[in-house]
């Protein structure tokens, strides 16, 4: 009798930490596409087709954890790791754009009747409630820096507002039937040491989310004295009628902030609209947007267009074949028309 209870003794202690850590979840993307892209310079000394052949480039590929431990009382606390990396290269430790793991979100936090209170590199309330129409596999734009995003054809790449931020700590109220109120702080030394001693942006925002009704706006503000940074507010809107979704969203960005002197004339307004229709296990999705830069930037204007389509062989595996198109007007007259095709594959785990 006593070597069968040490027996169920040593099996209960080899399974609580296994209990302990079932609220832990580990998930990933695995997304890969066959592109093929054509850069055309017009009007620059030695124009014609910069860049045009195949590759094989990485979607939203990317490998995280997230969970939670209940602590009593309606009281939780929260977790999510999440990481990107090429699923088309071999990953290095040159420094170099998709070399390696690049850090997405990075947060714990605390969940209750209060609402949810988080800390670290999080998802921006400015993109939840506004880039709504961020919809497309997008292969090869997820992992494209500042200064490279004028050499590829990208369906987001019209958006003027961050999708993620650290050194952050935010608060989300709990759901009011259907609204829900976000902040979030940003607090940097790097940013704001001899500039600004304390909360260097402020990020709320307002989203409204009933039935087929989806409505959101939010505004991004640094702090007066933090140099080198813009501030933008925007809204956004869609609505499901069942098979097709109507989506809608506009932004302005105003000019970078400087301590002293005329600052760049760097701002801008965007808008666009896009649509999805559903048929069964098939999508198909377009896009048309316009971003109107401000007298002073190196742009005057830029177009995106973009149509897409999508099959589900599951709720987790998806093919997909999209193309998309940036047409930018600069003022010095060397236009750029950048066009891509991909045909990719998607796993969710």
């Amino acid at each position: 009798m006593n070597k069968k209870l040490i027996t169920l003794a040593i099996a209960a202690a080899m399974v609580a930490p296994l209990a302990a850590a079932a609220e832990t979840t580990l998930y990933g993307r695995l997304d890969t596409a066959l592109v093929y892209g054509d850069d055309d310079t017009k009007g620059a000394s030695g124009s014609g087709n910069t860049d045009s052949a195949w590759d094989i480039d990485t979607g939203t590929t990317r490998i995280g954890v997230k969970g939670s431990e209940d602590l009593g009382n309606g009281l939780s606390a929260i977790f999510q790791a999440e990481w990107e990396f090429t699923s088309s290269e071999h990953a290095n430790s040159s420094g170099s754009l998709g070399s390696g793991l690049e850090t997405r979100l990075a947060y714990g936090g605390l969940s209750g009747g209060f609402g949810t209170v988080a800390i670290g590199r999080q998802w921006t309330p400015y993109y939840g409630a506004v880039n709504k129409t961020d919809i497309f596999n997008n292969p090869g734009g997820s992992r494209v820096t500042a200064s490279e995003i004028g050499n590829i054809a990208n369906a987001n790449g019209n958006s003027l507002g961050p999708s993620r931020v650290g050194n952050a700590l935010a608060y989300v109220t709990p759901n009011f039937n259907g609204f829900v109120g976000k902040l979030a702080l940003v607090i940097d030394r790097g940013i704001g040491q001899l500039e600004s001693d304390g909360v260097d942006a402020y990020n709320p925002s307002l989203q409204y989310d009933n039935g087929p009704i989806s409505i959101g706006a939010s505004a991004l503000e640094w702090d007066g004295d933090v140099a080198g940074v813009n501030d933008v507010w925007g809204v956004a809107g869609s609505y499901n009628f069942g098979m097709f979704k109507l989506i809608a969203q506009y932004e302005d960005r105003d000019e970078t902030q400087v301590l002293s002197g005329p600052g760049p004339d760097d701002g801008a307004d965007e808008w666009s609209v896009a649509a999805e229709a559903n048929f069964g296990n098939n999508t198909i999705r377009a896009l048309y947007s316009n971003v109107d830069y401000d007298k002073g930037n190196a742009r005057n204007e830029m177009d995106v267009w973009a149509v897409g389509f999508q099959h589900n062989f599951s709720a987790r595996t998806r093919v997909y074949a999209e193309y998309a198109a940036n047409n930018v007007d600069n003022r010095s007259g060397s236009d750029v028309d950048m066009d891509q095709f991909s045909l990719g594959l998607r796993h969710d785990f």
